[in-house]
């Protein structure tokens, strides 16, 4: 089985409205500090698709969120108050894999960078308590076959796994395996993609 990485936000999903494959972890230190790394590896047919999807402004690009160039990661790290701290790019015959690590100020700023519109990843306080949240996937139409079959296709080999370590205790937690103050969440990629139902996860501490 490939690991790959929302993300997003990678996680990964890390982690947006969609997110291909992923393998993220991210560490919140007790400063509130948070250090990512994700590895994320695209097949060449889901980049022509998400590629095809920004051209024509169509649901495909929402399965390729997170950004594949250098450039574009440091950009969209820095504009959350972040920056990257190493990337790098290994391509293969039908896919390539890119590895990074990333750090950035604050949780709010970590979920700003997985989604500078706030509306899937979110990060709020409230007595005492911190919560992040996020929506991996909206779900897909389930009259339209066609991309769902693509989509089992696509992902098959194919998971999305998030870790979250936390500073203190996790008090509560929606679609996360909890061990003391880890949160884990992995999920085939093919079942994610081709959900119905939004899929959502959050964690509190």
């Amino acid at each position: 089985m490939k690991h790959c990485s929302i993300a997003c936000v990678a996680i990964i999903v890390l982690t947006l409205s969609s997110c291909i494959g992923m393998d993220a972890s991210a560490r919140i230190g007790t400063d509130g500090s948070v250090d990512v790394s994700m590895i994320y590896t695209v097949s060449t047919a889901v980049d022509e698709l998400g590629k095809l999807g920004a051209r024509t402004g169509g649901a495909n690009a929402a399965y390729l969120p997170l950004p594949v160039g250098q450039a574009d990661l440091e950009l969209a790290a820095t504009r959350a108050g972040g920056q990257v701290r190493s990337w790098s790019r290994k391509d293969g015959n039908d896919s390539f894999t890119i590895t990074a690590a990333l750090r950035f100020p604050a949780a709010a700023a970590f979920a700003l960078f997985l989604d500078p519109a706030g509306s899937h990843a979110t990060y709020a306080e409230a007595g005492g308590k911190s919560t992040l949240s996020m929506t991996l996937f909206d779900g897909v139409n389930p009259a339209d076959p066609d991309l769902v079959d693509f989509i089992r296709l696509a992902f098959a080999d194919y998971i999305v796994a998030i870790k979250l370590e936390l500073p203190k205790a996790i008090t509560a937690s929606k679609g996360y395996t909890v061990s003391g103050k880890v949160a884990s969440f992995s999920m085939k990629a093919a079942d994610l993609y081709a959900s119905k139902t939004p899929v959502a996860i959050s964690v509190t501490w």
